[in-house]
Parts: C-alpha cells; structure tokens; sequence
C-alpha cells in the first residue's frame, strides 16, 4: 500500500510540475509581450524567421527562430535558434541556443552554440515577478570568433607585429606576442567556456579563446544591469602564461592594467615595459573593441 500511495504521490507531483509549466508557458510566457518588453527595454528590433512551435507532451517545448537588430551598437543577428524544453519525468529542462551569425561592432562570431540544463520551475517560483531570472542557469558556450578590420587597424596589426618581433628577438625572448597579434588579429579563432547566468550577472571561471599555439583564457564577470566588468586575461602560449592583464570598470571605457610580475617583462627595461603596456592596450581595444 505504501509502495502505491508513493507511486500516487510521484504521478501528482509530475502532474503538478507539468501543470505550473504549461501554466508558464501558456498564460505567463506570453511571446509577443516578452519580444515587446525586451525591444523597449533594449532599443532593439527583433523578428521572427519562423512561427513559434510549442509543444505540451512528452516535452514541454518552445521552439523558434529570431532575427536581432541593434541599430544603434551597431548589433545584428542574423539568425537565432531557441529551443527551450522541459522533460515530464525531470526536474530541470534544457536551454539550447544557436547563433549563425552575430556582429558586434567590428568583432563577428559564428556557429556559436549555448546550452544548459535550466532548473525552470525552481527559478519560476523564485522570480515570477521577473522572467529574465528564470533562465538563471550555467551554460557551456562554444564557436569562432574573428575581427573585422579596416585598412587602418590592418596596418596598426602590421606595425605592432613587427614591433614585438623585434623586441623580441632583441631580448631573446622566449614567448612571441607578435605570434599572437598575428594569429588574432588576422585569422579566425575557436572559443569555449562556460557562463554562469545569476540574475544580472554573467560570470565565468574560464572562457578560452585559442588560435594554433595561442590562447586567450577569460575569468570574471560583467553585470549587465551596470555595463561593469571585472575580468582577467592571461595571455598563454605552448600552455604557459606569459602575460596577465586586468581589465575592470564600465565596459565602455574600462581600466585596463598589468601584472607586472608577469614573464613577459622580466627580460625588459622600465621604459620597454611602458611601450610594450602601450602596444598591448592597443592591441587589447581593438580585439575586444574597448574604447580606452
């Protein structure tokens, strides 16, 4: 008998789990108000390529396909792929997210795909006042990234290049920054990492970013409520860091600091560690378009 009543008792609570997210789905979920709020909230146009699909059994399911345009950041996204689900028989649901194509100023990213397990239900009960909040999740991320450079920025590459290649042979130095400007600033690269989503905030303990021998490895957070960033850079290469940079302020015009025990300047002069912090930012501002 007990062994039925706790079966019982499993059936209602799938039950009721199922009711409270067709619930959200249905009467709370309202698409056309959600798309409307963010585009004010936001200043930005969004369409849809395809009808929105949602389905109610086995899976509570949201598909569907936008368009993003920001004109006013100079944002676009060709084409956005969401699929949201809920399995009846689990606790937490599933958020996959594909990017085709995304342009953010003169940085484009490609064949980017997010996916998390969302605990929907959970974060539903904690924030109904607030749907953005019921997405609060850790995701994996991955895809390319490249810079879109103008003959001028094309140019100040060229020049930093050669820069360091001659610093660097001068020092005898062991790691080639000059290879990573080049690979960076001039050939597409593969990031992967993960994102953890808390309220206003993305945080991230490794986001890497890697061309052939170089990497970029991302620690930190960005509070998006503020536009405030807090991150870390180090810059790797055969696997060794050489060079830690500290980035930290609004994301606009940041602060942008090294650290100076870093391997990179122990074979440099005080005033070749000043050129070199110089050469660095500019560098830096152009690949993550900060505006120093």
């Amino acid at each position: 008998m007990k062994k039925i009543r706790l079966f019982f008792s499993i059936v209602v609570i799938i039950l009721i789990i199922l009711s409270i997210f067709i619930y959200i789905f249905l009467n709370n979920f309202e698409k056309e108000k959600i798309i409307s709020d963010i585009e004010k909230k936001l200043e930005i146009k969004i369409n849809e390529n395809n009808k929105t699909k949602i389905n109610i059994f086995p899976i509570v399911k949201l598909n569907t396909n936008l368009e993003i345009k920001d004109y006013k950041n100079n944002l676009y996204f060709d084409n956005i792929r969401i699929d949201i689900s809920q399995p009846v028989f689990q606790v937490s649901g599933n958020l996959n997210i594909l990017i085709d194509n995304l342009n953010i100023n003169n940085i484009n990213f490609s064949e980017v795909n997010i996916n998390g397990k969302v605990n929907y239900i959970e974060n539903y009960l904690k924030y109904s006042d607030n749907l953005e909040n019921l997405f609060d999740s850790i995701y994996k991320i991955n895809g390319k990234i490249f810079l879109e450079t103008t003959n001028e920025e094309k140019f100040l590459i060229s020049f930093l290049k050669l820069f360091f290649e001659k610093l660097e042979n001068q020092n005898n130095q062991k790691f080639a920054f000059s290879e990573l400007i080049n690979a960076f600033g001039n050939e597409s690269s593969n990031f992967k990492g993960e994102i953890n989503k808390n309220k206003n905030i993305l945080e991230t303990s490794k986001i890497e970013i890697s061309n052939k021998n170089n990497r970029i490895l991302i620690k930190g957070e960005y509070n998006y409520s503020n536009n405030f960033i807090d991150i870390i850079l180090n810059l790797s290469q055969n696997n060794e860091i050489y060079l830690t940079t500290l980035i930290k302020g609004n994301l606009n015009n940041p602060n942008i600091s090294f650290d100076k025990n870093s391997k990179f300047f122990q074979n440099s002069n005080s005033n070749e560690n000043n050129i070199i912090e110089e050469s660095v930012i500019q560098f830096l501002n152009n690949f993550f378009d900060f505006n120093d």
